[in-house]
C-alpha cells in the first residue's frame, strides 16, 4: 500500500484499492465558496488524475477544508462545479459518495464500540456486509497495526491508535479516491 501521510493535508487521486480508473479522478473548476461576503476558496482549479497524489497546502483558515467538504459533497459550492469519478457532486452525490473515501480532520469514532465495530459500521455505510465486510474489518486491522485490539472499546485507545483507526474506517470500503484532512495530526512519527 502506498505511503499516505506525506504531506499535512492531502487529496490523493490514487486507485489503491480497485482498478485504475481511466478518467480523472477528481476535476474542480473555478470553484467558489463563500459564507455571507467572506469566501473561503475563491476560483480554485485543478485536476487530479489516476496515480496522482495531490496535495492542497497553505496556511490555517486558507480554504483547504471547505474545498474538500465541496468534493465530498457535504457543502455546496457558491459557483463551479466539482466531479469525481465523472460525476458530479451537485448532480449525482450518491455516486460521488460511493467512490470516495473520507478521512475528517475531526477523529470520527465511537468510544464504546470497539475497533472491530467501528469499521464494520463504517462498512455498512457503505453496503458491505457479511463476510465480504467481516474479512476486511479483518485486513485493514492487520494492516494499521490493532488486530490484537479489535475487541477492545475505542475509548482505551491511544490518541495516535485512534487516528489509525480513523484512517483505516476511511478504507475499508475500498475507495477509488481518498481524501485526508489533516491526516499526521496526532499520529506517531514511525506511522506517518
Amino acid at each position: 500500500l502506498p505511503h499516505v501521510f506525506a504531506a499535512e493535508r492531502l487529496a490523493v487521486a490514487y486507485s489503491i484499492f480497485g482498478p485504475v480508473c481511466p478518467y480523472i479522478m477528481i476535476h474542480v473548476e473555478r470553484l467558489r465558496c463563500a459564507y455571507g461576503s467572506v469566501a473561503a476558496v475563491d476560483d480554485l482549479s485543478f485536476t487530479a488524475r489516476p496515480g496522482e497524489i495531490f496535495g492542497l497546502l497553505g496556511p490555517n483558515g486558507a480554504g483547504k477544508t471547505t474545498c474538500i467538504s465541496c468534493i465530498c459533497g457535504l457543502l455546496k459550492p457558491t459557483a463551479g462545479r466539482v466531479s469525481v469519478m465523472g460525476y458530479d457532486t451537485a448532480e449525482d452525490g450518491r455516486r460521488v459518495r460511493q467512490s470516495l473515501g473520507v478521512v475528517p480532520q475531526e477523529i470520527a469514532l465511537y468510544d464504546d464500540l470497539s475497533a472491530a465495530e467501528n469499521l464494520a459500521y463504517w462498512g455498512g455505510a457503505y453496503r458491505m456486509h457479511g463476510r465480504a465486510l467481516g474479512e476486511r474489518v479483518q485486513e485493514v486491522l492487520e494492516w494499521i497495526g490493532l488486530a490484537e485490539r479489535a475487541r477492545e472499546p475505542v475509548g482505551r485507545f491511544s490518541g495516535g491508535m485512534k487516528r489509525r483507526l480513523n484512517f483505516a474506517c476511511g478504507i475499508v470500503h475500498r475507495p477509488q479516491v481518498l481524501l485526508l484532512d489533516e491526516p499526521t495530526v496526532g499520529v506517531d512519527p514511525q506511522s506517518r
